[in-house]
């Protein structure tokens, strides 16, 4: 971490004096067992966003989903109980904001000591109760940046773009001019960023698309960027940096399909793109339905065009179709088979006729499992008594 170069004469503060209520324990890392969860519940959406995430294909653990609204971080990502979605933190192990002291150097402006977590709970009162509303405004100007790469002072840089006047919200967001690149990669600073693509009018807030171009490619598919490119193809499709930065990723959308977080943009592509950047990911996932329909993240996205009513729809049909079996034996494919089966263009008795010949394989795995419960042909795992 860069040392921070502070005025001759200038005293470091102590972060004690600074936040003074916050306990300095971080919450220590951890891995959650994953439970296993019915394929009737899972929450099909796609915009993590945005969560933890491990890279692979077949047996590695997925992102959540894009759709997600990312506004508070203790709710996001909210996977859904797709066993496909990230490991996440029980609330035990979610992390306190009013606890969590700020990693050492952060805080790079010498000015800023007057942050604490009460200067900082009295502002956010202000702005939530509207009693004072532009004097709270007055104290965030030129500080804008700091707070918003801070766990706490993100929370109130968001609320006050969120209660504030369009100008007065653009102003602070100006403060971000210059610092986009880097916000992407805050693990706080992020969702300032989606605030102001979400609240903002793209003249206030095109400045994000626009310090993405060229760099698009690999913002999109980080754990956090992969956030503010769902937001941006969300509210601002049509305007021309946004098409700039869509179509520099889909110039490998192969891979962008694959990716435990590309694949979130891709999905934010076929549900609110225009109609020839989602003819291209549509497209690059014909070519190899069965593949892309086993990969663990890209199957969200043979799902999606399913029911997208693409082009390219009757295709894929065709062929998964006859590759169902296969399919339903596979821990990532069954979600595809599910979808195949309860498609309204299938021969539902046919296709089910199918699975069921295969039903003794099928008991052997709780996928399996799951996916004979969902379509009315076994019991969900775990029950008394099972289908064999």
């Amino acid at each position: 971490m860069a040392m921070v170069a502070f005025p001759v004469g200038a005293t470091m503060m102590p972060w004690d004096s600074l936040m003074p209520a916050m306990d300095s324990q971080p919450v220590q890392p951890g891995l959650i067992a994953m439970q296993a969860i019915p394929l009737g519940n899972r929450s099909d959406l796609p915009h993590l966003l945005g969560g933890a995430v491990s890279a692979g294909k077949e047996d590695d653990t997925s992102g959540a989903s894009a759709s997600d609204d990312y506004e508070d971080q203790d709710e996001q990502p909210a996977s859904g109980s797709d066993p496909r979605s990230s490991r996440r933190k029980p609330e035990s192990r979610r992390l306190n904001l009013g606890k969590i002291p700020m990693a050492p150097g952060r805080l790079t402006n010498p000015g800023m000591a007057w942050f604490n977590k009460q200067t900082c709970e009295q502002l956010q009162q202000q702005l939530s109760e509207g009693s004072d509303i532009s004097s709270a405004l007055e104290a965030l100007i030129g500080h804008v940046w700091d707070l918003s790469r801070h766990p706490v002072g993100c929370r109130l840089v968001q609320s006050a773009i969120e209660r504030s006047s369009q100008k007065q919200a653009a102003n602070l967001a100006s403060e971000l001019q210059g610092h986009v690149q880097e916000a992407m990669t805050s693990p706080h600073a992020n969702y300032v960023l989606q605030k102001i693509v979400t609240h903002l009018t793209w003249q206030s807030c095109g400045f994000v698309a626009e310090e993405l171009l060229d760099s698009a490619s690999h913002f999109a598919r980080h754990r956090f960027g992969c956030r503010i490119f769902c937001r941006l193809i969300e509210f601002h499709a049509e305007q021309k940096p946004t098409l700039m930065l869509v179509e520099e990723v889909l110039q490998e959308a192969e891979d962008l399909c694959c990716h435990p977080f590309g694949h979130h943009v891709a999905q934010s592509v076929l549900e609110h793109g225009i109609d020839q950047h989602r003819d291209v990911v549509a497209e690059t996932i014909d070519r190899n339905p069965l593949g892309y329909a086993r990969n663990q993240n890209a199957s969200y996205l043979v799902e999606r065009v399913l029911s997208s009513g693409s082009k390219y729809q009757e295709s894929l049909l065709s062929e998964l179709s006859s590759s169902l079996v296969d399919l339903a034996l596979s821990r990532y494919g069954c979600y595809v088979a599910r979808a195949v089966v309860d498609h309204p263009k299938t021969n539902r008795p046919l296709e089910l006729s199918k699975l069921t010949a295969i039903r003794h394989e099928l008991n052997k795995t709780k996928h399996g499992q799951y996916l004979l419960a969902d379509l009315g042909l076994g019991q969900k795992y775990g029950s008394k008594k099972h289908v064999h």
